[in-house]
């Protein structure tokens, strides 16, 4: 890819914001790097001005990182958006692709491994922590011999409904049953599809067709 001009840090901890800085810095050798302390500030950063790269950590003081990511592609349709964090759960990676992140770097990485994974994208390369890389492919890449799932016909529709965003709540009223009833056809899913989170019951839904990604 081109350049790196620009940079957007978004990090509230100095030590860290630091860290990344130097990174950067030593790797990419940009014009200009800002830093953003806050959710907030990012969002004020992001509508301001144009950027090449920005690296935004999920736990900001005011909120959650995931916010500002979809906000940044929707401006910088042709830049880079990497999410620094710590959260190395499904929930937390599947919500920042689902925004629109381009890659998923865990901070407490080996610190060569981290380097290694951000000088990559002057490469092309993606930004991924191998661990998230093998999260990624655990999900849309079954294990050998593994049973094919049965779910019952309004499992899928409960399915279908969780999947594209709508609460138990929700859905137990769009389909005409008890909040409770809902909320037990939902452990019976987790308990088939063998996942821990709404995050990863909605890949599980759209690799067995159930929701279009798009």
């Amino acid at each position: 890819m081109d350049a790196i001009r620009q940079v957007l840090i978004v990090e509230d901890l100095p030590d860290v914001a630091d860290w990344l800085h130097l990174q950067v810095t030593q790797l990419l050798a940009p014009q200009a790097i800002d830093l953003a302390v806050s959710r907030e500030e990012g969002q004020e950063k992001i509508t301001g001005k144009d950027y090449d790269l920005a690296l935004i950590d999920l736990g900001l003081p005011d909120g959650s990182g995931m916010d500002l990511v979809r906000p940044f592609k929707e401006k910088n349709r042709h830049s880079l958006c990497v999410v620094t964090t710590i959260f190395d759960d499904a929930e937390h990676l599947f919500g920042s692709l689902r925004a629109g992140a381009d890659g998923y770097l865990l901070k407490d990485d080996v610190e060569s491994e981290f380097s290694q994974q951000l000088s990559g994208i002057l490469a092309g390369r993606p930004p991924l922590s191998s661990s998230i890389a093998r999260k990624l492919l655990e999900q849309f890449h079954p294990i050998f011999g593994e049973k094919e799932v049965t779910l019952t016909r309004r499992e899928k529709d409960i399915l279908t409904l969780i999947a594209k965003g709508l609460s138990v709540k929700h859905t137990a009223e769009k389909l005409g049953i008890s909040h409770y009833t809902a909320a037990s056809y939902m452990k019976d899913i987790y308990a088939k599809l063998q996942v821990n989170s709404r995050a990863e019951a909605t890949l599980k839904a759209i690799h067995i067709g159930l929701v279009n990604p798009t």
